[in-house]
Protein backbone atom coordinates (compact mmCIF):
# COMPACT_ATOMS: atom_id res chain seq x y z
CA UNK A 1 0.00 0.00 0.00
CA UNK A 2 1.31 3.45 -0.74
CA UNK A 3 1.27 6.38 1.40
CA UNK A 4 -0.55 9.63 -0.07
CA UNK A 5 2.06 11.66 2.03
CA UNK A 6 5.07 10.56 0.00
CA UNK A 7 3.58 11.92 -3.11
CA UNK A 8 4.95 15.45 -4.81
CA UNK A 9 3.44 18.04 -7.13
CA UNK A 10 6.16 19.08 -10.00
CA UNK A 11 5.71 22.43 -8.88
CA UNK A 12 6.91 20.82 -5.62
CA UNK A 13 9.61 18.51 -7.06
CA UNK A 14 10.84 21.81 -8.78
CA UNK A 15 11.12 23.71 -5.52
CA UNK A 16 12.52 20.52 -3.91
CA UNK A 17 15.68 20.61 -6.34
CA UNK A 18 16.00 24.11 -6.58
CA UNK A 19 16.23 24.19 -2.58
CA UNK A 20 18.90 21.07 -3.08
CA UNK A 21 21.25 23.34 -5.28
CA UNK A 22 20.93 26.00 -3.01
CA UNK A 23 21.87 23.82 0.02
CA UNK A 24 24.70 22.40 -2.34
CA UNK A 25 25.86 26.07 -3.88
CA UNK A 26 25.83 26.83 -0.04
CA UNK A 27 28.41 23.75 0.92
CA UNK A 28 30.66 24.50 -1.66
CA UNK A 29 30.83 28.23 -0.51
CA UNK A 30 31.46 27.08 3.06
CA UNK A 31 33.62 24.10 2.06
CA UNK A 32 35.88 26.88 -0.09
CA UNK A 33 36.49 29.05 3.48
CA UNK A 34 37.09 26.05 4.98
CA UNK A 35 40.19 25.25 2.99
CA UNK A 36 41.24 28.32 3.20
CA UNK A 37 41.58 28.40 7.11
CA UNK A 38 45.26 29.63 7.70
CA UNK A 39 47.59 28.44 10.45
CA UNK A 40 48.37 31.43 12.51
CA UNK A 41 46.27 34.52 13.68
CA UNK A 42 48.32 36.91 10.81
CA UNK A 43 46.15 35.63 8.24
CA UNK A 44 42.60 34.70 10.05
CA UNK A 45 39.86 34.89 7.66
CA UNK A 46 36.28 36.04 8.61
CA UNK A 47 32.83 33.92 8.79
CA UNK A 48 30.81 34.32 5.58
CA UNK A 49 28.70 36.94 5.47
CA UNK A 50 25.59 34.62 3.74
CA UNK A 51 24.12 33.01 7.09
CA UNK A 52 23.19 29.69 5.54
CA UNK A 53 26.98 29.31 4.49
CA UNK A 54 28.29 30.69 7.83
CA UNK A 55 25.83 27.77 9.07
CA UNK A 56 27.70 25.02 7.38
CA UNK A 57 30.86 26.37 8.15
CA UNK A 58 30.65 26.53 11.69
CA UNK A 59 29.11 22.69 11.40
CA UNK A 60 32.69 22.27 9.46
CA UNK A 61 34.29 23.72 12.45
CA UNK A 62 32.87 22.01 15.01
CA UNK A 63 33.01 18.30 13.28
CA UNK A 64 36.81 19.80 12.33
CA UNK A 65 37.71 19.94 16.11
CA UNK A 66 35.96 17.16 17.55
CA UNK A 67 38.21 14.75 15.15
CA UNK A 68 41.41 16.35 15.68
CA UNK A 69 41.95 20.13 14.39
CA UNK A 70 41.64 23.18 16.64
CA UNK A 71 40.31 25.84 14.99
CA UNK A 72 39.44 29.41 17.03
CA UNK A 73 37.34 32.31 16.28
CA UNK A 74 37.13 34.85 19.05
CA UNK A 75 36.73 37.59 16.97
CA UNK A 76 39.17 38.70 14.97
CA UNK A 77 38.88 35.54 12.53
CA UNK A 78 38.77 32.16 12.23
CA UNK A 79 42.78 30.32 12.60
CA UNK A 80 44.42 27.23 13.68
CA UNK A 81 46.62 28.54 16.51
CA UNK A 82 50.48 27.76 16.21
CA UNK A 83 51.86 26.56 19.23
CA UNK A 84 54.30 29.21 20.79
CA UNK A 85 53.43 31.91 19.26
CA UNK A 86 52.12 34.13 22.08
CA UNK A 87 49.11 35.86 20.30
CA UNK A 88 47.78 32.80 19.10
CA UNK A 89 48.37 31.04 22.57
CA UNK A 90 46.10 34.00 23.96
CA UNK A 91 43.80 32.91 22.05
CA UNK A 92 43.89 29.70 22.30
CA UNK A 93 43.09 29.66 25.98
CA UNK A 94 40.41 32.68 25.57
CA UNK A 95 38.60 30.12 23.05
CA UNK A 96 39.15 26.88 25.26
CA UNK A 97 37.83 29.30 28.48
CA UNK A 98 34.56 30.21 26.21
CA UNK A 99 33.99 26.99 25.27
CA UNK A 100 34.16 26.04 28.84
CA UNK A 101 32.26 28.83 30.18
CA UNK A 102 29.54 27.91 27.65
CA UNK A 103 29.51 23.95 28.76
CA UNK A 104 29.02 25.46 32.24
CA UNK A 105 26.21 27.34 31.41
CA UNK A 106 24.07 24.78 29.82
CA UNK A 107 25.28 21.79 32.55
CA UNK A 108 23.53 24.60 35.25
CA UNK A 109 20.58 25.50 32.77
CA UNK A 110 19.87 21.67 32.30
CA UNK A 111 20.24 21.28 36.59
CA UNK A 112 17.60 23.99 36.84
CA UNK A 113 15.31 22.53 34.46
CA UNK A 114 15.25 19.15 35.90
CA UNK A 115 14.97 20.28 39.47
CA UNK A 116 12.17 22.44 38.64
CA UNK A 117 10.18 19.37 36.71
CA UNK A 118 10.91 17.42 39.79
CA UNK A 119 9.44 19.76 41.99
CA UNK A 120 6.05 19.79 39.38
CA UNK A 121 6.02 16.19 39.32
CA UNK A 122 6.54 15.96 43.43
CA UNK A 123 3.22 18.74 43.94
CA UNK A 124 1.18 16.92 40.85
CA UNK A 125 0.11 20.19 39.59
CA UNK A 126 0.10 20.94 35.63
CA UNK A 127 2.18 23.64 34.09
CA UNK A 128 -0.54 25.25 33.21
CA UNK A 129 -1.74 25.85 37.03
CA UNK A 130 1.80 26.79 38.08
CA UNK A 131 2.53 29.57 35.73
CA UNK A 132 -0.78 30.88 34.65
CA UNK A 133 -3.58 30.14 37.09
CA UNK A 134 -6.20 29.62 34.47
CA UNK A 135 -5.26 32.87 32.66
CA UNK A 136 -4.10 31.68 29.95
CA UNK A 137 -6.17 28.61 29.05
CA UNK A 138 -8.82 31.04 29.39
CA UNK A 139 -7.57 33.14 26.71
CA UNK A 140 -7.48 30.18 24.06
CA UNK A 141 -11.09 29.75 24.29
CA UNK A 142 -12.10 33.53 23.93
Amino acid sequence: MHSTRYCITAGEATLRQKGEKAVGKNRETAESYFIRIPDGHRNAIQRPYNMNVDRIFRRMIEHANNNGDCIVNIGDGVFRPIPGDPVDEKAFHEYIGKELHRARAIQYKRLCMKQTFESWKKIGRDYNALHFDGKRETEQHE
